[in-house]
């Protein structure tokens, strides 16, 4: 899990936003999913977070992943593309074309179209997911 008992230091509010700093660990150079996370150059991440809730700077923080964040993001960065991929040569084949165009041409033409398409509905849901991390992924609380 991707935060799951790491504890971090209030680094910096807004009244919509706030910010963490965490210890980076050794995966961090070889993660992928920096969505929300920035690991710096001094074995630190920076991880800002949409919150409402009243923390003060330099608190002590204890993140808790409610759900795997990791699989659901992989789903959409990996799935969804090679789903609408898949499913636009299926279409592609099955279109009347054959006077106009080779059926491999339509069918890959029409493929690469659903690929496209799920970059920005990719796009889409990510930025939902991230609005939900609070709520949804991630338990913020005061360190005890």
């Amino acid at each position: 899990m991707l935060f799951n008992g790491e504890t971090g230091v209030v680094q910096s509010m807004d009244g919509t936003s706030v910010t963490l700093i965490l210890a980076s660990k050794d995966a961090c150079d070889s993660c992928g999913l920096k969505v929300v996370c920035a690991p710096g150059e001094e074995a630190e991440r920076s991880l800002r977070l949409p919150s409402t809730a009243a923390f003060s700077i330099g608190q002590e923080v204890r993140i808790d992943e409610l759900s795997n964040l990791e699989l659901h993001l992989a789903l959409i960065q990996f799935g969804l593309p090679m789903l609408a991929f898949l499913l636009g040569l299926f279409i592609g084949y099955l279109l009347p074309l054959q006077g106009f165009m080779p059926r491999e041409l339509t069918a890959f033409l029409v493929a690469c179209l659903g690929l496209g398409i799920s970059f920005f509905v990719a796009r889409k849901l990510i930025s939902r997911i991230v609005d939900l991390i609070p709520e949804r992924y991630l338990r913020i609380e005061v360190s005890a």
